[in-house]
């Protein structure tokens, strides 16, 4: 059996590689992860070449809120990255900042998953 059939992925590489998908699917350089997560730029680079992040961690709890914020922009806007990067760049009166460098404390992470989590309520 080829040895990539055998490799089973783990939770720690699962959570790596959607933080790094949810990062570039909001439109977030590696500063801006890194601010997110609480860690160094040159963590980022490190994180991007061994695909780990223990969801137990703080950066792993972190990792999961920005990665539900991606996941619920994505089913709001039926996956329209123009849209959602617009959303993260743009000064937005209801969650009182701009989402994109709000979500770099945790604050407003909390303030900007609140009104995506209410606007698809509504939906």
């Amino acid at each position: 059996m080829p040895a990539l059939a055998q490799t089973k992925p783990t939770p720690e590489r699962v959570l790596a590689k959607a933080v790094l998908r949810a990062a570039d699917q909001l439109g977030l350089s590696q500063s801006d992860l890194a601010q997110v997560l609480g860690v160094h730029r040159t963590t980022i680079t490190q994180l991007k070449k061994s695909l780990k992040l223990d969801p137990n961690s703080k950066q792993g709890e972190l990792a999961l809120l920005l990665i539900r914020l991606a996941r619920s922009l994505f089913a709001l806007t039926g996956g329209d990255q123009t849209w959602i990067q617009h959303f993260m760049r743009t000064s937005n009166r209801a969650t009182g900042g701009i989402p994109a460098e709000q979500v770099t404390r945790l604050e407003g992470l909390f303030a900007v998953l609140r009104f995506v989590d209410g606007m698809r309520g509504k939906v």
